[in-house]
């Protein structure tokens, strides 16, 4: 498994520079659109919900519930169109040329990828849209939602309740995982995946739960995302409350806001890349369970 699915997905990224700056648009999009609202989930749930009135973080908060709040709407509904939008067109674009790459036979640039993944991304935007929300981000933010709505009285309920949905989300994730180069692949429309996807799963199951959990643990930089998002945010409302001269004070922004502005950056290259990473992971799984589903057949 490490040599022909996680090493050759390693090199593949190490060796394909073209391939990173294809995938940093849609690592901006992805970075900033979850972590901007897990941070607002979390912040919210802090101040409002556990009465900790920080003036740091209600300077945060007002500036989403009050200041600017029509700029505010307006970047917020581009992020969510470009999200839903671009995100299904680029894994369909890297799916495809990581699968033209593969092919002694054939190459494709990464603009002929794109022409096909913007011409075919349907059935793949109907894939998102209906798994979108078993992501593992995706029920933290309805788990904050609940809270927010349900208050912190009926946190022991939802807690049972959420940690149940994670292992069906689990589950529901290791066996569609491969729905996605099913769709790509094999022209399927998106619910006609669903039994290709959780054949191969079923067939090699404990292989594709390794896969996953790998994968999963490649994701707790998602941890590091959030922590950035949260913090310095967080330092720059701090030294508008409490630093009074305005010299010091415009020194003091700058100074965190480059630094910021520069982790943000190396923050969504990384996404890209690791992104890039995991899917080429799944795709050498599925090319290798592909044939083994097959035979089966075959038989």
């Amino acid at each position: 498994m490490n040599k022909d699915i996680i090493i050759k997905a390693w090199d593949l990224v190490n060796n394909d520079t073209k391939i990173k700056k294809f995938y940093f648009i849609p690592g901006l999009i992805s970075v900033m659109f979850l972590m901007i609202i897990l941070v607002y989930q979390v912040i919210y749930t802090y101040v409002e919900l556990f009465n900790q009135k920080d003036k740091a973080l209600s300077i945060i908060l007002n500036i989403f519930h009050s200041w600017y709040i029509t700029e505010i709407l307006i970047i917020w509904g581009i992020f969510l169109i470009f999200y839903i939008i671009i995100i299904p067109i680029f894994e369909w674009s890297l799916i495809w040329y990581i699968s033209k790459k593969d092919s002694i036979e054939t190459q494709i640039s990464l603009s002929d990828s794109i022409s096909n993944g913007v011409y075919r991304f349907l059935p793949l935007f109907e894939y998102g849209n209906i798994f979108s929300q078993f992501k593992f981000l995706s029920i933290i933010n309805i788990y904050l939602f609940c809270l927010r709505f349900l208050g912190v009285e009926y946190i022991m309920f939802l807690n049972y309740i959420f940690a149940f949905l994670l292992i069906i989300s689990t589950i529901i994730n290791i066996l569609f995982v491969y729905c996605r180069f099913e769709i790509v692949l094999n022209n399927k429309k998106a619910l006609e995946s669903l039994s290709g996807s959780a054949k191969i799963a079923i067939l090699n199951i404990t292989t594709t739960a390794r896969i996953y959990f790998f994968l999963f643990l490649v994701n707790i930089r998602v941890i590091l995302n959030f922590l950035v998002f949260l913090f310095f945010p967080i330092v720059i409302a701090s030294a508008i409350t409490y630093i009074t001269t305005k010299i010091y004070l415009l020194i003091a922004v700058f100074i965190l806001s480059i630094i910021f502005i520069f982790l943000i950056i190396v923050l969504w290259y990384l996404w890209g890349v690791f992104e890039i990473f995991k899917i080429s992971v799944r795709y050498n799984a599925y090319i290798e369970w592909k044939k083994k589903l097959d035979e089966v057949e075959k038989e």
